[in-house]
């Protein structure tokens, strides 16, 4: 039986080009239609795996879609959510005294010292825990949707087995 390709090269691929693609400002916003970079990673990396199990006489299925798919998503989330927060950092977004000022300008019923406590945390830890929730909902949202682009992936570029693969015993002869 033919060894299989290695998952790695077709998960980094997808996953940095889609990652960098989720991080920059409006180019960001695809995600929104169900998260779309991040299904579209594991698809990508589905097709790119499907392509090297063509070469090498692979098989290639929805079971191995999803695996690159996982692969290829945790690296999207690596990649978006450290060029994200370098972005953000490089650019003042995420500036947390704005957005409580905005929230105490919607008319928001919150008692004075919860915002006073949060916005002494947030001077003191500074940006470090918004990066570090960040990086982890982007790990988490690219698990779960790399797997479905990777599992859809698996079922639109399924890849059978190659002829000589596997040695079948023809069947009896008839009886009678």
């Amino acid at each position: 039986m033919n060894q299989p390709p290695s998952m790695l090269k077709p998960a980094l691929i997808s996953g940095i080009a889609f990652g960098i693609a989720g991080s920059i400002p409006v180019i960001n916003w695809i995600n929104c239609a169900c998260c779309a970079l991040v299904i579209g990673a594991g698809l990508f990396a589905a097709f790119l795996y499907s392509k090297e199990s063509r070469k090498m006489g692979a098989a290639f299925g929805p079971g191995n879609g999803a695996t690159v798919g996982l692969m290829a998503g945790l690296v999207y989330g690596v990649v978006s959510g450290i060029v994200g927060g370098a972005i953000s950092a490089a650019f003042g977004m995420g500036d947390w005294q704005e957005v409580i000022e905005q929230v105490q300008a919607s008319g928001a019923d919150i008692d004075p010292a919860v915002i006073e406590q949060i916005s002494s945390f947030m001077a003191s830890s500074g940006g470090v825990v918004i990066f570090l929730i960040g990086l982890f909902f982007a790990l988490l949202f690219g698990a779960i949707f790399g797997t479905i682009g990777g599992l859809i992936g698996g079922s639109v570029f399924k890849v059978g087995s190659s002829p000589g693969m596997y040695t079948q015993t023809p069947p009896p002869p008839p009886v009678g």
